[in-house]
């Protein structure tokens, strides 16, 4: 009778980048070079690497990670369960939050379509701290914007806003919207009537696709709890997230081997990380790498951002104008 196989436990999806936020440059290379000898032991049994490679738009991003199946074995920063694409998370203090809305404006929006900034007169105001008022009145907004589609046969708006208020920075009440731009500018200022100094333009995206944007209207200090959040309409795309384990030294060529035989070269030279995924993804075009640690476990955290080469005439490679 064959023996069962012993069952392995699954790994832990961890914060992992709470865990190693210590970032490399600010260490000596050789205090560098001892971490490195110091996590080899402890690598070869206990703890795999795994790739992470995020598709939104035409951004690319690469994270690499340890990963465990032992809680005790995770830096205690990072002992945070959390799961990619959670749509509950919709308050912007999680980093995790505003990393995902990033990936999802730039997945679902992009050149020619419309950049909103709603601000209120002092007449509809809302109360300080009034963020049902504040809700009811976008969500109003929203009805009218897809009531003027419909008539003109155009199917709901395509939508991601952020409503932001802080009164210790002496920030008003507004609201910050991507949207489709099936719907010519005037008719959208119209559908808003709590104010006429509102901002509506076309975005044209950038080398980082919206990404500028993205962070413009996510990025603010001394957030309170809840005096930032955002919503989004439905069926919007996700991300595109796979996460491997083994990786050829390029693609199409040569045995595939764990990601954690790389790790050593590109802590030990950072340039080999561009030469890396040079290979590895070489229709992309790489645009900066970070690396980070933690004491802990002496581990290694490799987040990179890439994009998709363009052709001469400014159109992705693969696309048809």
């Amino acid at each position: 009778m064959n023996r069962k196989s012993k069952k392995v436990k699954p790994y832990i999806p961890y914060d992992y980048e709470a865990a190693y936020k210590k970032s490399l440059d600010d260490l000596h290379e050789w205090f560098a070079d001892q971490m490195l000898a110091s996590s080899q032991g402890y690598r070869s049994h206990k703890v795999i690497y795994a790739l992470k490679e995020i598709t939104a738009g035409s951004q690319f991003e690469v994270e690499i990670y340890p990963q465990f199946n032992r809680l005790s074995d995770i830096p205690e920063e990072g002992r945070r369960i959390v799961k990619d694409n959670d749509r509950a998370q919709r308050n912007l203090n999680d980093k995790n939050a505003r990393k995902y809305l990033e990936r999802l404006i730039n997945e679902n929006f992009g050149s020619g379509d419309l950049w909103i900034t709603l601000t209120y007169d002092e007449e509809h105001l809302p109360a300080d701290g009034d963020f049902d008022a504040a809700l009811k009145d976008i969500t109003n907004f929203i009805k009218r914007i897809n009531y003027r589609r419909r008539k003109k046969g155009l199917p709901n708006a395509k939508y991601i806003y952020v409503t932001a208020y802080n009164p210790h920075e002496d920030i008003r009440w507004h609201h910050h919207i991507v949207m489709d731009g099936a719907l010519d500018m005037d008719t959208v200022e119209e559908c808003w009537g709590q104010s006429s100094r509102n901002e509506i333009r076309r975005v044209q995206e950038d080398e980082d696709g919206l990404s500028g944007l993205a962070n413009y209207i996510i990025k603010q200090k001394d957030r309170l709890k809840s005096e930032k959040r955002w919503r989004s309409s439905r069926g919007l795309k996700k991300p595109d997230i796979k996460v491997v384990h083994n990786k050829q030294p390029q693609k199409g060529r040569g045995n595939y081997k764990p990601i954690a035989s790389y790790i050593d070269g590109m802590i030990k030279d950072r340039d080999t990380i561009r030469t890396t995924l040079a290979k590895w993804y070489p229709d992309m075009e790489f645009s900066a790498a970070e690396v980070y640690y933690n004491d802990f476990n002496c581990m290694f955290y490799i987040h990179a951002k890439m994009r998709k080469k363009r052709s001469r005439d400014g159109t992705e490679k693969g696309k048809e104008i």
